[in-house]
């Protein structure tokens, strides 16, 4: 890749590699360009975020290229930036997690079965989950589901799981994983998987029942409710923008941040950004994956969480840190110790380039991200400390 090192008092200049010193430890981001690229420096010769303003400002810098401080502010402006463009590049290659995604669909036909009855119940999930006039990833307005038969319902999902729109796959997913499991039964490997999942990462039975249940420690409260929005992924939390997007009620538009919370605490301190709190979302579908994909490997793992990030920081409802951290939880008992290990290893917060699939990381799209944004992706939360 290539970066931009501070040099001497005079600028700076572009240089191959990752933006790293001789020791191998990494570069501070120091500034950033009018073309939001970040440019380098040593740890020795950076200063605070106020002080890097009057170097810029005392050496004439700002008038010459208009270069910005790199200060808190910036750090969490470009990670929003980073984790909506992540969503919405991620989406545009759904081959990069259809794998995972394709293998829960196979698992959630197989336990839905072709008996009448069975689909009809499974159709009449769908319309009470996935027909909506606000909710991101939709299938369709109220109105419209409320027209269909449940068969129909189940028969536009089916097609719908059949093609490429992972956001909506997934809430499918979710719904029968979720809601139609209370009356059909699972298999006994199914009913352990669930179980077993949901025992560590499902807001109503998990380890953080009491956390996921409670606002306050969820350091969060409601805000005027939100508007319907075309904002993309988690951008300007409140704006709201008629556009070409679907207009959704997002999440990062319901809640808002307050102090508290352990969690509230880890994200300021790492200068990461606040959507709507730790993701039950999130354990719902993890619950989806574990019982219907069939494999518990580290790679179809990290695809389903790309899916998840298309999903909810697409739909503008949750932010990386806020799915990754309820992942973190997951130590796969009874699966390979490959996912294991990721589970409890893997994950440093705000560092996200380790959670990403190969299948996606390879990719030209993303390998243009990083470069970018190789201070939010790669360098994770450590630049935060010195903002």
């Amino acid at each position: 890749m290539k970066y931009l090192v501070r040099v001497g008092s005079g600028g700076y200049a572009e240089k191959e590699g990752e933006p790293k010193d001789p020791s191998g430890q990494p570069l501070r981001p120091w500034a950033v360009t009018p073309t939001d690229h970040v440019v380098y420096s040593d740890w020795q010769t950076t200063t605070s975020g106020l002080e890097a303003l009057m170097q810029i400002r005392m050496t004439g810098w700002d008038k010459k290229t208009t270069l910005r401080s790199y200060d808190k502010m910036m750090s969490q402006k470009r990670r929003r930036d980073f984790e909506t463009l992540l969503a919405s590049d991620a989406k545009a290659h759904p081959d990069c997690v259809l794998p995972a995604v394709n293998l829960v669909t196979k698992g959630m036909k197989d336990y839905v079965g072709s008996n009448k009855k069975d689909m009809e119940e499974a159709g009449g999930v769908i319309k009470l989950r996935c027909f909506s006039d606000t909710a991101s990833a939709r299938l369709g307005s109220l109105e419209q589901g409320a027209k269909l038969q449940d068969k129909e319902a189940w028969e536009l999902a089916l097609k719908t799981c059949e093609g490429s729109d992972v956001a909506r796959i997934l809430g499918i997913q979710t719904s029968i994983a979720n809601v139609l499991s209370r009356t059909k039964k699972f298999n006994d490997t199914q009913s352990r998987l669930y179980k077993d999942t949901a025992a560590k990462v499902a807001p109503k039975s998990g380890y953080l029942h009491s956390w996921f249940n409670d606002d306050t420690a969820r350091g969060r409260q409601a805000s005027s409710g939100g508007s319907p929005t075309s904002v993309p992924g988690i951008l300007n939390p409140g704006a709201v923008t008629q556009g070409e997007g679907e207009k959704r009620i997002r999440g990062i538009d319901q809640w808002k941040q307050v102090e508290g919370s352990t969690f509230v605490k880890g994200v300021d301190m790492r200068n990461l950004v606040f959507g709507a709190g730790r993701s039950g979302t999130t354990g719902e579908l993890l619950k989806a994956f574990r019982v219907f994909a069939g494999v518990d490997d580290r790679e179809h793992f990290k695809q389903y969480l790309l899916a998840i990030v298309i999903y909810l920081v697409g739909g503008g409802h949750h932010t990386c840190h806020e799915i990754f951290s309820v992942a973190n939880l997951l130590l796969a008992s009874n699966g390979p110790q490959s996912v294991s290990t990721l589970s409890r290893e893997a994950y440093v917060p705000g560092r996200y380039l380790p959670y990403l699939p190969d299948s996606y990381t390879r990719t030209p799209g993303f390998e243009a991200l990083k470069n970018k944004y190789y201070d939010i992706c790669a360098m994770g939360h450590l630049h935060a400390i010195y903002v």
